[in-house]
């Protein structure tokens, strides 16, 4: 099995996962998730050190989601 699909597989019961699935729903139910993703994508890009999970609870508050 190569090396991406053993970490996901590791990882995709995870807490923050399970989160990060949560907030893709969330988005979507408001027909906002282009729009949630773009906004998360731009904000890891400003702030690096952020996590994936932190950008994208950033991303759904600023659309009032």
């Amino acid at each position: 099995m190569n090396q991406i699909k053993t970490h996901f597989l590791e990882n995709s019961t995870s807490s923050e996962m399970l989160e990060m699935v949560e907030c893709i729903k969330r988005a979507e139910d408001h027909g906002l998730l282009v729009e949630v993703i773009h906004t998360a994508l731009k904000e890891m890009k400003e702030f690096p050190n952020s996590s994936p999970l932190l950008c994208m609870q950033v991303a759904l508050e600023d659309w009032d989601v």
